[in-house]
């Protein structure tokens, strides 16, 4: 199986390099602002807005038709997470936690994927046979190559508090698209599930600018949040979400290890 999924990625992966190569032409002749105003009121509007990208084939979120995922022995996803002092800053979109060391990592295939940021959907983009989680955390990471990786991971509310989340949700900064810099140090591993199975596909990011060839790791054991974290982060952003997208034809893996 593990054959399989080597060879049905590597076609995938093909098959979205020849796509995006076919329409670099075009983006080239397309006008793009990336500093362009955009919310989540009007998603149909972001293509016209100047992000060409969001109108691609191979966009994420998605449904996860778990009746059509391609189940496989998927490699481990090693975590080389070092406690850093989070800078924090409200973007207008939602709360976004960035990490300027450089020394948090994940290794995924053999590849290097350094920690960007983490941030916040209400509720989750992705779906679970239809089905949305009351939110979802997206951690970034990118390689030296420039690729980018996210792990995705679905919150539950009704748990106990969440100690790394105390943290951010206590230090919301007061203005917009300023920076706060705090003495709060935090672990990311502290917002990982335990059981560290996934899905895996290829996406894109899910706000403008859209960019594709974004992999996708969605653990599927959420994390569990308080109601008191839910409603805080809701009172805040109530719906930061984007529209599911056409899965198109690609294929979602699960992680049968």
């Amino acid at each position: 199986m593990n054959n399989l999924y080597s060879v049905l990625r590597a076609l995938m992966i093909a098959s979205i390099l020849v796509f995006v190569s076919s329409c670099k032409d075009e983006k080239t002749t397309t006008p793009t602002t990336t500093t362009q105003h955009w919310d989540y009121e009007a998603t149909d509007k972001w293509t016209s807005e100047g992000y060409p990208d969001c109108a691609g084939t191979i966009q994420s979120p998605v449904d996860i038709d778990t009746a059509q995922v391609i189940k496989a022995d998927l490699p481990n996803v090693t975590l080389n997470y070092q406690p850093f002092n989070m800078n924090i800053i409200d973007n207008g979109h939602t709360i976004q936690v960035n990490n300027n060391t450089g020394l948090s990592s994940i290794t995924y295939k053999g590849d290097k994927y350094t920690f960007a940021q983490f941030h916040f959907h209400c509720s989750s983009e992705h779906t679970i046979n239809g089905a949305f989680a009351p939110m979802e955390l997206h951690l970034v990471h990118k390689s030296s190559t420039g690729s980018l990786l996210v792990l995705g991971v679905f919150l539950q509310k009704g748990g106990t508090a969440n100690p790394v989340l105390d943290k951010v949700f206590n230090n919301f900064p007061a203005k917009t698209e300023e920076v706060d810099s705090t003495s709060e140090s935090i672990d990311l591993t502290g917002l990982l599930p335990e059981d560290k199975k996934y899905y895996t596909y290829i996406g894109s990011l899910t706000t403008p600018p859209c960019s594709q060839g974004v992999d996708f790791i969605l653990f599927k054991q959420p994390m569990m949040i308080s109601d008191a974290q839910y409603d805080k982060f809701k009172a805040k952003y109530e719906h930061n979400h984007r529209p599911v997208q056409p899965i198109n034809n690609r294929i979602v893996f699960e992680d049968n290890n």
